[in-house]
């Protein structure tokens, strides 16, 4: 654990339970309908597989950990399926719960993994369709000595990484590239706290963080990569991103180089799902 710093993120995956959703707001049986839909299933699960775990699986800290929260009543033949990629990368470690209030599960996974040796604690959260850059956890790591001067008594303190990319799924079965900058999204989100805060990164509305506690942007690298397709929980904030004027020809190396995602591959494989947006 390199400085003292503990790092691990969490990521819920098509998990029923209460709270926690913009868009499926039916009864508890509804949502597990809607999470657990054989489309929607195939859509998340190769969203992980060809954005996701590259980056997971290539950090070049390899000293995190991702608890990736599934129910404990995913269906087959997803669950075998995604227990075999989950084993692919010896950092994520799964946990099957059964339906409650959202925070309360990610409170019971998180807290009891923290380090109550470490000098703090970075915490960042990923949807199963968002992915971060191959160096995230060296930058985490690397910042913390700097932003640590900034937290408060509490010792809470926020590192946003605010350059990435945004790939928006089209009608068609296309793949649309957007380089943005923007502030406060989730994915290159981390908030830094002690190890017996009693919150979790769960508990601060990644967009109103800034209130919470102190914030850093930076955005000198690309760092995360955000899905946007017809199973998002919430629509991607364009408006409030403004664009990077980076060519269109450089989408596949920077995509590779930063994030180990074969764009190419990817379209391919969105296509012939026939997922459409």
């Amino acid at each position: 654990m390199g400085n003292g710093l503990q790092i691990q993120g969490l990521c819920r995956f098509s998990l029923p339970c209460t709270g926690g959703f913009k868009k499926y707001l039916g009864s508890l049986a509804e949502r597990r309908a809607a999470l657990y839909a054989p489309a929607r299933l195939d859509s998340r699960c190769l969203w992980f597989e060809e954005v996701g775990l590259p980056g997971l699986s290539l950090q070049t800290d390899p000293d995190f950990t991702l608890h990736v929260v599934l129910g404990e009543d995913f269906p087959e033949p997803w669950r075998s399926r995604m227990e075999g990629v989950f084993a692919e990368v010896p950092q994520i470690r799964v946990h099957w719960r059964a339906p409650d209030d959202h925070r309360a599960i990610c409170r019971d996974v998180l807290l009891p993994a923290r380090n109550p040796a470490s000098a703090a604690v970075a915490e960042f959260r990923l949807d199963d369709d968002d992915a971060i850059a191959i160096d995230y956890v060296t930058q985490l790591r690397r910042a913390w000595p700097k932003v640590a001067r900034l937290a408060g008594p509490n010792g809470r303190v926020a590192l946003d990484h605010g350059r990435g990319m945004v790939l928006q799924a089209q009608p068609d079965g296309g793949i649309v590239v957007h380089p943005l900058l923007t502030y406060c999204w989730s994915a290159g989100l981390a908030v830094f706290l002690k190890p017996d805060d009693a919150g979790t990164v769960m508990d601060f509305p990644h967009h109103k963080v800034w209130q919470r506690m102190p914030y850093v942007n930076l955005s000198d690298s690309m760092m995360f990569i955000r899905g946007d397709h017809a199973t998002n929980d919430a629509r991607t904030p364009f408006a409030a991103a403004a664009r990077l004027p980076v060519p269109e020809t450089e989408f596949p190396d920077i995509l590779m180089r930063r994030f180990g995602i074969d764009l190419d591959g990817f379209r391919a494989a969105w296509a012939a799902l026939g997922q459409g947006a």
